[in-house]
């Protein structure tokens, strides 16, 4: 007000009056995030304890299939498993809270997405879009972000590796170890053109200079001469 005011020349001080107070008339909306419509569960449990089901044949005929996996123990619907103890079904508003619990509760390690919706299961709680959730949970969990392994290095172009002329420039390695061959072979000295990726390779009982020495003479130098 007092600024809206600065270039008026009188000094005459504006202000307003209200019959009611402001707090008394202040209308508060609170907001539900929590999702409570309807779900297969529901459906699951209303035609296991009341026999209901949709009017559609095929989605009754479907919803008799998934049913047969199911139990109602106490009202709460049960998975049944053949190897496994039962596995309580959560609704979608206790699925956030039990992810939590488990990811960084008391006793909570901060798992990651897979590791996390794998340890709800062995704790006995299933829903359908568990793996989503506890990768989603993980992505925005701040200590994960924090003390992650992720490499905070900038970003710089790749650098190929660039040879001018075919069989210019070679990489050599050599590979094992292998099943033993006749002959005691178990390792493999292989050379790459950089230029052309052609292979050259030859099996090796041991590793020793003069067997590389002797694979450089006999696969490239005599057959594909020095450039």
């Amino acid at each position: 007000m007092a600024s809206s005011m600065a270039n008026i020349d009188s000094r005459r001080v504006t202000y307003l009056t209200l019959d009611n107070d402001e707090l008394e008339e202040a209308v508060l909306d609170i907001l539900c995030t929590e999702e409570n419509g309807p779900t297969l569960r529901d459906e699951i449990i209303s035609y296991l304890v009341q026999g209901h089901l949709p009017q559609d044949s095929t989605l009754a005929r479907k919803l008799k299939v998934k049913a047969a996996r199911f139990i109602v123990i106490d009202k709460e619907l049960y998975k049944k498993g053949y190897s496994q103890t039962y596995l309580k079904c959560l609704t979608p508003n206790k699925t956030n809270y039990v992810l939590r619990e488990i990811h960084e509760g008391i006793c909570g390690n901060h798992l990651g997405g897979r590791a996390l919706a794998g340890k709800a299961l062995r704790q006995g709680y299933l829903w359908p879009t568990m793996k989503r959730d506890a990768e989603k949970l993980v992505k925005h969990c701040r200590s994960c972000q924090d003390h992650a392994n992720i490499n905070h290095q900038p970003a710089t172009l790749l650098q190929p590796l660039e040879s001018p002329l075919t069989f210019a420039q070679w990489g050599m390695d050599i590979v094992e170890p292998f099943s033993l061959a006749p002959g005691q072979i178990k390792f493999i000295i292989v050379a790459v053109d950089y230029f052309t990726k052609w292979v050259e390779a030859e099996p090796l009982a041991k590793i020793a200079k003069k067997y590389v020495i002797n694979f450089i003479r006999k696969n490239i130098m005599c057959r594909i001469g020095i450039m």
